[in-house]
């Protein structure tokens, strides 16, 4: 990740999309819940989101289900230029949380993330899915390269960006 000093970082919450044409480390931390980072590999330009759950449970549409932020972070690269051809995409997170019990919470967040780039033809770089460990991710939207930290413990700093968890 050259030139990391001069890129603008971003601490993405659960629930949130992030997209920019401008240089940024992108991070966040995943337990059961799954990250799609999409770049385009022409524009260097590229984005992340952050899901709690496949799909709606009513009519909510919003970046907390899988099956609705997907699609809305590859049509901001395509209203940005990108064509399906040139993205590429890392899946992270879906643990399987020894808290939640017989959840499907991370499989179905996987799923739904594996059938969505399918569908959509995108080549797939790295999936790191599954396992019991969570993920600390950080992700450089204009390379596409990508740093994944498991931890057998999330730490509470990992949580927030005040506590400059690239650091940690």
């Amino acid at each position: 990740m050259a030139n990391d000093l001069e890129k603008n970082q971003y601490y993405l919450h659960p629930g949130y999309i992030f997209f920019s044409s401008s240089p940024y480390l992108i991070s966040t931390v995943l337990g059961s819940c799954v990250s799609v980072c999409i770049w385009d590999c022409v524009l260097n330009i590229g984005g992340m989101n952050h899901y709690m759950h496949a799909r709606p449970f009513s009519d909510e549409q919003s970046g907390t289900f899988g099956s609705v932020s997907i699609p809305c972070l590859i049509n901001f690269l395509i209203d940005a230029g990108s064509k399906k051809a040139n993205l590429r995409a890392h899946i992270v997170g879906g643990a399987q949380s020894p808290l939640l019990g017989n959840s499907m919470i991370g499989k179905e967040n996987i799923d739904i993330a594996n059938e969505i780039v399918q569908k959509n033809n995108l080549s797939v770089i790295t999936n790191d899915t599954g396992g019991s460990m969570g993920r600390k991710v950080i992700f450089d939207n204009v390379s596409g390269e990508i740093v994944i930290y498991k931890v057998n413990k999330l730490r509470k700093c990992d949580w927030y960006e005040d506590d400059k968890s690239f650091n940690n």
